[in-house]
């Protein structure tokens, strides 16, 4: 399907619906509707022992995207979600979350420890944190807490891509971390895009996903302030095309309605480049014809 009839297509959905956001309208309404469906209270003992069998252990590195609307069933509270998996990972584990900012306006001065995230209630509490640092990026920045949190988040603002290496997504690659989707699903694994970062020298179609740079002022609680540049991202995905290529290296799990997802950080990242080689992504704009999938002189295939 063109862009022209994808963009008609979509006019004519809004004026249906009589909403201008499809997505957020489709995802109320299978929220009302899940509520309908699934009403079975899940146990705190239950939710904490699908954790531990997902891989949630004691020393782990561990990255959660979350939806809290997707908890209704579990009686916790944000604070108490993150002091349970703090608890499983204990005090040798670090548990990172993204924190990606809803102003990311360049002209404007992006105060890392203050600019509320967009990724979610889980993220923003976490956020908040007292003993939680938080990468320095306008798009995409992480938060974390434990002793790889350091690691992770310090060379975030010298990075040209946003998910490439040094990046906090690849580093949990290096750490054999554990990530996990709650409530979010295959959609929200946002390491799908290490594979555009890496194979960027490599794959001119991975060239074309980015357009321009963005070039932003930053300002630390502690007073250090600097300016920091990368590549801007630019296209339309749709992850859920991945799917199956990740069934042999995920696991699932489902309590009532709450929908779990688990891989490890390393096979993933592997597989999305190992895929990305192939000529097999979630973009759909810009078209991936399959000439732009062959490797560029000089690199590695």
């Amino acid at each position: 399907m063109s862009r022209a009839v994808r963009s008609t297509a979509k006019r004519l959905a809004q004026k249906l619906v009589g909403q201008s956001d499809l997505r957020g309208f489709a995802r109320k309404q299978k929220l009302w509707l899940s509520k309908k469906i699934y009403r079975r209270p899940i146990a705190v003992a239950e939710l904490r022992q699908r954790l531990i069998d997902l891989g949630v252990t004691p020393g782990r590195t561990l990255w959660v995207q979350s939806s809290w609307n997707e908890f209704y069933n579990v009686a916790l509270r944000p604070s108490e979600m993150i002091e349970l998996l703090r608890d499983l990972l204990g005090p040798a584990g670090t548990l990172a979350m993204p924190a990606f900012p809803i102003d990311q306006d360049p002209a404007k001065l992006f105060l890392v420890d203050r600019a509320p995230v967009y990724t979610g209630l889980l993220c923003e509490i976490f956020r908040r944190s007292s003993d939680t640092k938080r990468s320095i990026h306008l798009s995409s920045s992480v938060c974390a807490t434990g002793p790889n949190a350091d690691y992770l988040l310090r060379d975030h603002h010298r990075t040209m891509m946003p998910w490439g290496k040094d990046s906090p997504f690849c580093r949990l690659g290096e750490l054999d971390a554990r990530i996990l989707g709650i409530g979010a699903g295959f959609n929200f694994m946002t390491h799908l895009h290490t594979a555009e970062c890496l194979l960027f020298d490599d794959i001119p179609f991975f060239q074309r996903v980015f357009d321009g740079t963005v070039r932003y002022r930053w300002k630390a609680a502690g007073g250090e302030t600097g300016e920091h540049e990368f590549r801007r991202r630019t296209g339309d995905i749709r992850p859920q095309r991945l799917r199956r290529h990740f069934a042999d290296i995920t696991d699932e799990a489902k309590l009532s309605n709450l929908r779990i997802l688990a891989a490890d950080a390393r096979p993933f990242i592997d597989r999305a480049v190992k895929l990305g080689r192939q000529g097999i992504t979630m973009y759909i704009e810009p078209v991936p014809r399959s000439e732009l999938f062959v490797a560029s002189k000089g690199s590695i295939a």
